[in-house]
């Protein structure tokens, strides 16, 4: 029987995990080893599922009954994660590619480690929920591997810059209606999550700022040395 609730840290979570992990890896093998056509059917995949996964996660929780102001706005980081994945999958462009890649490794990916999912795999937003996640692995994965992105210190600029601007944008809007898109408001999750380590509101947003412009430094690094290297 499947469970109708999920629990960070379960076994069930764990599963869940490796199977994105093993179905992103399944990509990659296809699509290293696959012919120009075949990898241009597989990039058409992963760009409009990135769109289609979005509008499949905003209409669910806009339909009556789960709809609600403070929670179903599609405005969360992995919300537009989806978003920005198509673009940079689809269109290749840099400034989305770049942000792509430095929000799912520091941003997104703590959907994956602390997701605040409640719902197990007997109730539909348990697919929702990981289905648009795995999208956004997908597509970084075919920017980072496939289309060999390489962020530059431009590319890192852009990120904070653009991070803050929708920081700016979605912490007005939680502190004037009450809400808490993008963790950005004064309440906090009710599952466990990095953000109940910060203190208290409104002071806990500087070091949002400054714990993401860090890990957007310590993911750029490597890149930077390995071209000081060659």
């Amino acid at each position: 029987m499947l469970l109708a609730t999920f629990r960070v840290g379960s076994g069930l979570h764990l599963a869940t995990v490796a199977v994105c992990l093993v179905l992103v890896g399944l990509f990659l093998v296809l699509a290293r080893n696959a012919s120009p056509e075949r990898r241009r059917r597989l990039r058409a995949m992963i760009g409009w599922g990135c769109l289609l996964v979005w509008i499949m996660n905003t209409l669910y929780w806009a339909m009556p009954g789960r709809f609600s102001w403070a929670t179903s706005l599609p405005i969360h980081v992995c919300n537009l994660a989806n978003l920005i994945g198509a673009v940079a999958v689809l269109r290749h462009q840099r400034i989305f590619q770049g942000l792509l890649y430095f929000w799912a490794f520091s941003l997104c990916i703590w959907a994956f480690i602390t997701p605040t999912v409640g719902l197990g795999p007997a109730r539909p937003g348990f697919w929702v929920f990981w289905i648009y996640h795995l999208f956004i692995g997908l597509a970084v994965a075919q920017v980072l591997v496939v289309d060999r992105f390489r962020p530059s210190g431009r590319d890192l600029l852009n990120a904070i810059l653009c991070t803050l601007f929708y920081v700016a944008v979605v912490a007005t809007l939680d502190r004037v209606f009450g809400w808490n898109y993008g963790f950005l408001g004064a309440s906090v999750p009710t599952v466990p999550t990095p953000v109940d380590l910060l203190g208290p509101y409104p002071l806990r947003l500087l070091w949002m700022c400054l714990i993401g412009a860090v890990a957007f430094v310590i993911l750029w690094l490597p890149w930077r040395l390995a071209v000081s290297k060659g």
